[in-house]
């Protein structure tokens, strides 16, 4: 739906506004904060057109004018331009998230109480996906005859350690050859790709492959361990008490209830995993009814080509979102490199 210029000025004048104060906006603020040389009259009835398209509406007959879920994606699509991250709290986020442990679980943990912290709303952060991570290295080493221990090092410093029984010995020059097979053929390939690759070449392998190397496929697959969920963290549900939103008990429980549902969680960040960049999504477009008054801004994380996993915030609509967008991403940027670094 097209807004008239003058519309469209005082949808932001309201909507800035809000943000800053919680209360609804009367006439009188717009008038003054907008620029616009309207008359009392002619600012009341744009008002009222405004809430006649759905942008804004007014939650009792005496009070000014609140914004609608319409009104912030109207705002945020056509007016925000969110600055840069000032420079202070770039070097607090540098800082911190440099002086994470070598874990992967560590490192995450840390960057959603962070992100809590510094953006004071709920934070977020979905952990890499074992099977959409790249293959780094595999080792084999012989614990005692019959039992060898097979080390897998993912992209992202994941890994997955297993002891593997095996029928007969297996001296532990052939296992360094089994990894070297497998390291030449499968580095940098997706985890996925890779357990497809070697269920195929094991159907037939007997007249293509030679036993020794046949072999090492097999221990390669005894080495996957099935597919488990991913890891996700949360901060800074209590943060969501200091907004006048929640102040009503009944929109803090829903919330509550969904924060303490994984799969919806899950579900919810799931959905940014293949986007580029930025993304905000808002009340009902989140599709989840307990979130009707949120707000969630999300970002991937990991190589342009292909994202690792997923971190945001979640907030009122009403969230000062100049402010938290580039917090957001400059998060994201640096969890990149920060695994991109280490791992």
């Amino acid at each position: 739906m097209e807004l008239a210029s003058r519309e469209l000025q005082v949808l932001t004048t309201i909507v800035e506004n809000y943000i800053a104060c919680a209360e609804p906006i009367g006439s009188r603020t717009v008038a003054r904060e907008s620029g616009l040389n309207l008359s009392a009259a002619s600012m009341r009835n744009t008002m009222a057109d405004l809430t006649e398209k759905g942008f804004l509406e007014q939650p009792h007959a005496s009070a000014g004018r609140i914004p609608t879920a319409r009104a912030f994606r109207r705002y945020l699509d056509t007016v925000l331009r969110a600055p840069v991250l000032d420079d202070g709290q770039q070097r607090l986020i540098k800082t911190y998230m440099g002086g994470a442990g070598l874990e992967i679980t560590d490192i995450l943990r840390q960057t959603s109480r962070l992100l809590s912290s510094l953006s004071r709303q709920v934070s977020m952060v979905l952990a890499p996906g074992i099977e959409d991570a790249r293959w780094m290295r595999i080792d084999f080493v012989q614990v005692r005859s019959g039992l060898i221990m097979s080390v897998l090092v993912l992209e992202g410093g994941m890994a997955q350690n297993k002891l593997i029984k095996v029928k007969e010995h297996i001296p532990q020059d052939d296992l360094v050859k089994f990894a070297n097979y497998l390291n030449h053929h499968f580095e940098g390939k997706p985890l996925s790709l890779v357990k497809e690759h070697i269920l195929r070449e094991l159907k037939g392998a007997e007249k293509r492959l030679n036993k020794l190397y046949r072999r090492a496929l097999i221990l390669a697959g005894e080495t996957f361990e099935p597919d488990p969920e991913r890891d996700f963290f949360v901060d800074g549900a209590l943060n969501m008490l200091d907004h006048p939103e929640f102040s009503d008990l009944e929109n803090i429980r829903e919330l509550l209830h969904f924060l303490e549902e994984r799969s919806r969680l899950l579900e919810l960040l799931g959905k940014t995993i293949g986007t580029k960049g930025i993304k905000i999504t808002l009340g009902r477009e989140t599709q989840c009814k307990d979130l009707k008054y949120c707000s969630v801004i999300s970002s991937p994380y990991g190589d342009r080509d292909q994202s690792l996993g997923v971190l945001g915030v979640m907030g009122p609509l009403r969230m000062d979102y100049s402010r938290v967008v580039p917090l957001v991403d400059f998060t994201a940027r640096m969890l990149t490199k920060v695994l991109k670094n280490r791992f």
